[in-house]
C-alpha cells in the first residue's frame, strides 16, 4: 500500500487503496482534465472508483471529512454496456417521443374539453419510454434537443419524463420505480393549462398578479389530477409540490424538506435543468455545464444536494446533444458518452476550425481519434444549443444520427 502522509487531516492515497465513503480533496492531474466537475467530493460509488483509477495514480483524501460508509444508498450503478448502440435506439426513441407528444398534447384537448384522462394510454406510453431509456438512454436524452419554444409546455412535460427515467435508471432503481417517477413527471406541469398564455408567454418580470397565476399551475395539476381517477396518486403529489424548496422558500405551501416527497424532489431538478437548457420567448438557451453549474450554487437551497450531486455525475460534462468546441477550433455535436469514460464522448462533427459548415464525420475520442495534422481531439468548450449556427434538431430531423453518419451530407443550417 503506497500512501504517503501530507498531514494529520490530509493524505496522499494510491488510487487502488481508494474506497467508497473517502473524501478526494486533491487530484494528480488539473480538474479540469478530470471527469469531475467541482473540486472535493465524496467517493459514492463504484463507477467514480473506476473514473479516479482511470485517471490518476495517486490522489489526496480528506481523514477528516471522509466516512468508511457510502454516504447514499445509491452503491449500485450499472456499469455494464448499454444494449444497442445510440443510433439504432433514436428510430425507436422518435417514434415513442411522437406518440409521446400526441399523448400529452391530447391531454390538454381533453381538459380544456372537461374530458377525462386516458390513464391506459398514460401507461403505455410511458412503458414504452422506459423500455428504450433501459436499452439506450442516450437516444431518449439527444431527442430532448428536439425543442420547440412555440409549444413548449408539452415537450418541457416529455423532456422531464425522458431525463427522469434515465436519471433513475443511472440511479440504479428498479423498472417499477422508474416508470412511476418518469409517469409523475410526463404530468408535472399539467395545471398550466388553466394558465393564461399571456402570462405563460410573457417576455418581461411578471407583477404580483401575474407571478401568483403562473404559481398557481401547481395546485391547478393537483385539483386537475385528483379529478381523474384514472391518474396514479404520486402523481398528484409531484404536481403541487415539484416548485416546494429545501430552505423552505418554494411553493405553494412552503414545505419544509423532510415533507417535500422524492419523487418531487427528484422532478424538481430534471424539471429545472430543462428549462434552464431550453430556449424561451424571454431567454435564450443555457449549455448543459453552465445549466448543471447553477444548479449546483442552489443545492440544499432549492434541491436537494444529494440528488443535484448525482444528476450531475448522471449527465456529465458532455450530456447526448451538447455543442462542443474542439481544441483545435472544429466544432461538434455529442452523440454518446460511455458511463465510464464521459471525457471521451463519440462527437460529429459539423464545423470546421473557421466555423465553417464542413462534412459530416464522427469522432471517437475514446480511440485517440486525431485531426488532419495528428493532434488528438481534445475538448476545449461546450456551447449552447444554436451557437455557431448549429441546431441539434436539424441534424435529428435529417436522420444523420439515425444512420450512423454515414448518410449523405444535406444542405446545412447558416
Amino acid at each position: 500500500m503506497e500512501t504517503v502522509t501530507t498531514s494529520l487531516q490530509q493524505v496522499e492515497v494510491a488510487v487502488s487503496d481508494l474506497n467508497v465513503g473517502m473524501y478526494v480533496s486533491e487530484l494528480d492531474i488539473p480538474w479540469l482534465e478530470s471527469p469531475f466537475l467541482f473540486q472535493g467530493f465524496v467517493i459514492e460509488s463504484r463507477e467514480e472508483l473506476d473514473q479516479l483509477r482511470e485517471v490518476c495514480k495517486t490522489v489526496t483524501v480528506d481523514m477528516q471529512r471522509s466516512s468508511d460508509k457510502p454516504v447514499t444508498d445509491w452503491d449500485h450503478v450499472a456499469d455494464e454496456d448499454y444494449e444497442v448502440a445510440v443510433e439504432h435506439e433514436l428510430s425507436a426513441a422518435n417514434g415513442v417521443r411522437t406518440t409521446a407528444h400526441h399523448l400529452v398534447s391530447g391531454i390538454f384537448r381533453q381538459i380544456e374539453r372537461g374530458q377525462g384522462i386516458d390513464g391506459d394510454a398514460i401507461n403505455a406510453t410511458v412503458k414504452d419510454t422506459v423500455d428504450s431509456v433501459m436499452r439506450n438512454p442516450d437516444a431518449m436524452v439527444l431527442l430532448t434537443q428536439m425543442k420547440n419554444k412555440d409549444n413548449y409546455t408539452a415537450e418541457h412535460c416529455i423532456n422531464v419524463s425522458v431525463l427522469t427515467a434515465a436519471f433513475e435508471r443511472y440511479l440504479g432503481k428498479s423498472r417499477r420505480q422508474i416508470e412511476e417517477a418518469a409517469y409523475c413527471a410526463l404530468l408535472h406541469d399539467i395545471g398550466k393549462i388553466r394558465v393564461p398564455d399571456a402570462v405563460l408567454n410573457k417576455k418581461g418580470r411578471f407583477n404580483t398578479e401575474e407571478l401568483a397565476l403562473m404559481q398557481s399551475h401547481t395546485e391547478h395539476g393537483r385539483d386537475v389530477l385528483l379529478a381523474s381517477h384514472a391518474v396514479i396518486k404520486p402523481a398528484v403529489d409531484v404536481a403541487l409540490a415539484h416548485h416546494e424548496r429545501m430552505d423552505g422558500s418554494g411553493y405553494p405551501h412552503a414545505l419544509p424538506s423532510d415533507i417535500i416527497p422524492y419523487t418531487a424532489r427528484l422532478v424538481a431538478v430534471t424539471d429545472a435543468y430543462d428549462a434552464i437548457t431550453s430556449a424561451r420567448c424571454y431567454k435564450g438557451p443555457c449549455s448543459s455545464f453552465d445549466a448543471l453549474q447553477l444548479m449546483y450554487k442552489d443545492r440544499d437551497r432549492q434541491f436537494d444536494a444529494s440528488l443535484v450531486e448525482r444528476y450531475i455525475e448522471f449527465m456529465g460534462i458532455y450530456p447526448p446533444g451538447s455543442v462542443v468546441e474542439m481544441s483545435n477550433g472544429e466544432v461538434g455535436i455529442v452523440l454518446s458518452v460511455h458511463p465510464h469514460h464521459k471525457l471521451d464522448p463519440r462527437v460529429l462533427l459539423v464545423r470546421n476550425r473557421y466555423k465553417e459548415p464542413s462534412k459530416e464525420r464522427i469522432v471517437d475520442l475514446r480511440r485517440k481519434a486525431v485531426d488532419s495534422t495528428g493532434h488528438p481531439y481534445r475538448i476545449e468548450s461546450t456551447h449552447a444549443n444554436g451557437n455557431f449556427g448549429i441546431d441539434v434538431k436539424y441534424y435529428l430531423k435529417q436522420g444523420l444520427l439515425s444512420k450512423g453518419f454515414t448518410a449523405a451530407r444535406p444542405a446545412l443550417v447558416s
